[in-house]
C-alpha cells in the first residue's frame, strides 16, 4: 500500500503543532497541495520545526535512527503509540524513545489553518504556494532562493498550470519518501542528495538572506515532468535534440533505483511523426551528441 505521510510543523517552546495527513509521498508533494500550502503559510509567519513524516518511522529499526529530543518530539506530532508499547520487546533498545514520543503525543495544541492557508496563497486562483523570498534554516544557517529552485523544478499540469515537486516535503522527509517521486528518472540537476537533510531543523520563510546564512542550490525534477516541460517551452536544437533554457543547453535525465544510485546520464533526441512525439535516450558519451 505505501507509507503514508504528514505534514508537521511545530513549535517546540510553546508546545503548539500542525498536523495533516499528506497521503502517500509522491501523491502530495506537490505546489499545489493543501498540505504544502499550509507549511507554506506557517513559515511566512514565523519560525516553524518542520517534519514530512512518514509512518514507517514507528518500527523499532526506524525509530533508532532519531536521536535529537526536536525530533523525537516532531515524532510525537503524528505518531500513536499506545500506553502497551512502552514495553514492547519490538522495540528493545528503543524504548524509552517510545516511552517519550508517548508522553509528549498529548502534550501539543493542535492548529488547523488550512483555510487560511488557502485564501493567502489564493488557492483557487493559483493553485501554487509563492516561489518567492529564501527559505531559511536555522539550524544549519543554510538558504535557498526559492524563485530559483522554482526555475529550475518547475513542470507543467495537464491544464497547463506551472507547479513543481516542493522542496520542503524533500528536505524534511523521515525517510523512503522522496525516492518515490524520483524512481521513474530525474533531471541530471536535481540535487537529490539533499533529501530528509532538514528533517526537523527550525525553518522559515523570509525576504532577505540572513547574514552569515550560506546560500545552497536546491531542485528536485523528476524526468518525465521536466522533459514534457523544456518540449513545451524550448524545444529542440538544430541537432534535434531537446533543450532546458533559453541558453540553448540540452536537457539531461538520469535513472535512478531504489538505493538512491544514479545511472548514466543521456540526452534526448526528439522523434516526431503525425500522431506522436518520442524522446528517445542517446548516451551522453556518443560522439552523434551535436550541440555542445
Amino acid at each position: 500500500m505505501g507509507q503514508i505521510f504528514y505534514s508537521c510543523a511545530y513549535d517546540i517552546e510553546n508546545r503548539v503543532c500542525c498536523v495533516y495527513e499528506a497521503d502517500k509521498f509522491h501523491a502530495n508533494c506537490y505546489s499545489m497541495c493543501g498540505s504544502v500550502f499550509s507549511i507554506h503559510y506557517l513559515l511566512r509567519q514565523k519560525p516553524y520545526r518542520i517534519m514530512w513524516g512518514g509512518y514507517n518511522a514507528i518500527g523499532g529499526k526506524e525509530l533508532s535512527i532519531f536521536s535529537r529530543e526536536e525530533d523525537l518530539l516532531g515524532l510525537s506530532t503524528y505518531l500513536e503509540f499506545k500506553e502497551s508499547d512502552i514495553n514492547d520487546p519490538e522495540y528493545n533498545g528503543c524504548l524509552d524513545k517510545v516511552k517519550f514520543i508517548y508522553e509528549n503525543s498529548k502534550r501539543w495544541k493542535k492548529l488547523n489553518i488550512w483555510n487560511d492557508a488557502e485564501k493567502y496563497f489564493e488557492w483557487e486562483i493559483t493553485h501554487c504556494v509563492k516561489y518567492e523570498n529564501f527559505l531559511v534554516n536555522h539550524t544549519q544557517k543554510l538558504a535557498i532562493d526559492m524563485e530559483d529552485y522554482f526555475k529550475q523544478s518547475r513542470a507543467f499540469t495537464q491544464k497547463g498550470d506551472e507547479y513543481a515537486i516542493d522542496l520542503i516535503p524533500v528536505l524534511t522527509e523521515t525517510g523512503g519518501g522522496a525516492i518515490m517521486a524520483f524512481l521513474d528518472g530525474i533531471a541530471e540537476e536535481t540535487t537529490e542528495q539533499l533529501a530528509g537533510g532538514w528533517c526537523g531543523d527550525l525553518l522559515q520563510i523570509v525576504d532577505r538572506l540572513p547574514e552569515g546564512y550560506s546560500l545552497i542550490n536546491c531542485c528536485f525534477a523528476d524526468a518525465q515532468s521536466k522533459v514534457k516541460y523544456c518540449y513545451a517551452m524550448f524545444g529542440s536544437n538544430k541537432d534535434g535534440f531537446l533543450i532546458k533554457n533559453e541558453n540553448g543547453d540540452l536537457c539531461k535525465v538520469v535513472g535512478i533505483n531504489v538505493y538512491e544510485k544514479r545511472g548514466y546520464a543521456t540526452r534526448l533526441k526528439i522523434q516526431e511523426t503525425k500522431d506522436t512525439i518520442e524522446f528517445i535516450p542517446v548516451d551522453i558519451s556518443s560522439k552523434t551528441m551535436g550541440g555542445e
